[in-house]
C-alpha cells in the first residue's frame, strides 16, 4: 500500500544526478520530496517547514552532512535522518550516528532496498522514539576500540555476539554493524526474547501455520524469514529457552526454517547479531545454554564497556541528552551546575547510558528554562562527592601500596556508612553514592551476609 502522499521527505546531496536519483526514488513512494543542495538551505528549510524524514549525504563539504542531522534530530518533533557514507563505518558515519543519524547506508546504494528501509522508518516514527546513537559518544580508548572492531567485521557475513550490561547500546552497536555490511540493503529486524515466553518465542523466530496453537491462529512468516537478505538482532540471547535453543542451533546450521506446526521448510540467507547482559559461561555451566549455540554465536565478540569505566564521556553524552530533551520538551535548560556535573561523574550509572538519558531528560523537564542544580537531583544522587584537593592525604617518604589503601579506605567508608545508618544497606548505599547491588556485591566479596 502506497504511503500518504503528505508525507514529505528532505533531500540533502550536493551531487545534482545522486539528488535527482533520491528525487525519483521518494516521488515512487508516493511521497513529496524536498530537494536541496547545501547544508545551509537544508538546515533553514527544516526550521521552517515540518518533515516526516531526512536523506543526507554525508559527503558534503566539512562536517556540514553531520550539522543536517543534528538540527533534524533537534527539530520537534525530531526528524528521523538518514545518512549516505560512501566509506562504511568512517569517522564521517559514526559522528553521524552520534548526531542522532537513525540509520547509516552505505554507498553504492541498492535503490529498492533504501525504499524498503524509508518505508519502516516512516512505520514506526509515530510508533516509539527511533533508537538513539548516542551510545557511542565519547573519546574513551576502549570505544575507539569497539568501533574499529565494528570496522573490521562490517563488510563480513561473521555471526556476532555483543557483550555489555543493560543500558550500554547493544542495539545501536547492531544497527552500526548492519548499516556498514553488505546486507545494508536488507532488513534489519530486532527480537527481544526477554519479552518472548518459550512458545511464543517460537512462533516469532520461526513462524507458525494456521491453528498451530488454536484454532484461530493465522500463519505467519517469522522474524527469521522477515530478515530474509538482512540481519536478525537476537537482544537477550540468555533469555532463550532451551528448546528454542536448539532450534535455531538446527536453524543457523541448515540455513533452512520449517514454521511451528509444519510446513515446507524455507531456505533463509541472514546474518545473525546476538546480544546478552547475562554470564553465558555461567549459564552454559548451569546447563541453562547450549554450548554449541553459544560457539556458533560467538564467532566475532564485542565487549561494549559499562558507563562508570568510561565517566570521562560522562560530560558529552549528558550534554548530547540535555540538548535532545529540549528540543523534544520545548525546554531551554541551559546547562548543568559544576556540582551536578561532578555528580554525574563520580556516579556509579548501574542503568549505564539508558539512566544518564532518562535521568537528563526529567531534569529537563523540571528545570524548565533555569540551570540544573544539585536540588533537582534524586536523593539517591546528592552526596557530596569528597573533595580530594582540600582532603588532608600526603604521600609518605616511603611510598603506599596504592591498592591496599584505596581497599582500606574503601572498607572504613562503607562500615561508617553502615554504623550511621543502624545497618540500613539502601540508605547506606545512598550515603556512599553507590547502587544497593554495588554495596550488596562489595560486602558479599567481603565474606559479609
Amino acid at each position: 500500500m502506497p504511503l500518504q502522499m503528505s508525507k514529505q521527505i528532505l533531500i540533502v546531496d550536493d551531487d545534482t544526478a545522486r539528488r535527482g536519483e533520491l528525487v525519483r526514488l521518494v516521488e515512487d513512494l508516493d511521497c513529496r520530496p524536498v530537494p536541496s543542495a547545501s547544508a545551509a538551505d537544508a538546515i533553514a528549510r527544516l526550521g521552517e517547514a515540518r518533515f516526516d524524514l531526512c536523506i543526507v549525504d554525508l559527503g558534503l563539504p566539512a562536517e556540514e552532512g553531520t550539522a543536517v542531522i543534528m538540527k533534524a534530530h533537534t527539530c520537534r518533533p525530531p526528524v528521523t535522518a538518514v545518512a549516505l557514507a560512501t566509506h562504511g563505518v568512517g569517522a564521517g558515519a559514526v559522528e553521524a550516528l552520534r548526531a542522532g543519524a537513525a540509520e547509516i547506508v552505505a554507498r553504492p546504494v541498492c535503490p529498492a532496498g533504501l525504499a524498503a528501509l524509508l518505508r519502516r522508518l516512516m512505520a514506526r516514527a509515530s510508533a516509539r522514539r527511533p533508537v538513539s546513537g548516542a551510545a557511542v559518544i565519547g573519546d574513551h580508548p576502549r570505544m575507539q576500540q569497539l568501533l574499529d572492531r565494528v570496522d573490521q567485521i562490517a563488510d563480513t557475513d561473521a555471526s556476532v555476539l555483543i557483550r555489555g550490561e543493560t543500558g550500554t547500546g547493544k542495539e545501536v552497536i547492531a544497527r552500526l554493524i548492519h548499516g556498514a555490511s553488505a546486507r545494508r540493503a536488507g532488513p534489519f529486524v530486532a527480537v527481544n526474547l526477554a519479552a518472548l515466553p518459550g512458545p511464543l518465542a517460537e512462533a516469532e523466530l520461526f513462524g507458525q501455520v494456521g491453528g498451530a496453537f488454536t484454532d484461530v491462529d493465522k500463519p505467519r512468516a517469522g522474524r527469521l524469514v522477515a530478515a530474509q537478505g538482512g540481519t536478525l538482532f537476537l537482544d537477550e540471547i540468555g533469555e532463550m529457552p532451551r528448546s528454542v535453543q536448539a532450534k535455531l542451533l538446527r536453524v543457523l546450521q541448515e540455513r533452512t526454517v520449517t514454521p511451528v506446526g509444519g510446513g515446507e521448510a524455507v531456505e533463509i540467507d541472514v546474518r545473525v547479531i546476538a546480544a546478552t547482559a547475562r554470564d553465558l559461561d555461567g549459564l552454559i555451566a548451569d546447563g541453562r545454554f547450549r554450548a554449541d549455540l553459544y560457539y556458533h554465536l560467538d564467532v566475532v565478540p564485542i565487549e561494549i564497556p559499562p558507563l562508570r569505566s568510561r565517566s570521562e564521556d560522562v560530560p558529552a553524552l549528558a550534554e548530547h541528552f540535555r540538548g535532545e530533551a529540549n528540543a523534544r520538551e520545548g525546554r531551554s535548560v541551559p546547562g548543568f551546575a559544576l556540582d551536578v556535573m561532578r555528580r554525574f561523574t563520580h556516579y556509579d550509572w548501574p542503568g549505564n547510558v539508558r539512566e544518564l538519558e532518562n535521568l537528563v531528560e526529567r531534569l529537563v523537564v523540571l528545570a524548565s528554562t533555569r540551570m540544573v542544580v544539585m536540588d533537582d537531583l534524586p536523593t539517591h544522587m546528592r552526596t557530596k562527592v569528597v573533595d580530594l584537593d582540600r582532603a588532608f592525604l600526603d604521600l609518605p617518604v616511603g611510598g603506599v601500596d596504592l591498592q591496599v589503601f584505596l581497599t582500606e579506605l574503601e572498607e572504613r567508608f562503607i562500615a561508617k556508612a553502615l554504623e550511621r545508618t543502624g545497618g540500613n544497606r539502601h540508605r547506606a548505599a545512598e550515603l556512599l553514592g553507590i547502587n544497593r547491588s554495588t554495596l550488596a556485591e562489595k560486602l558479599r566479596r567481603r565474606n559479609v551476609a
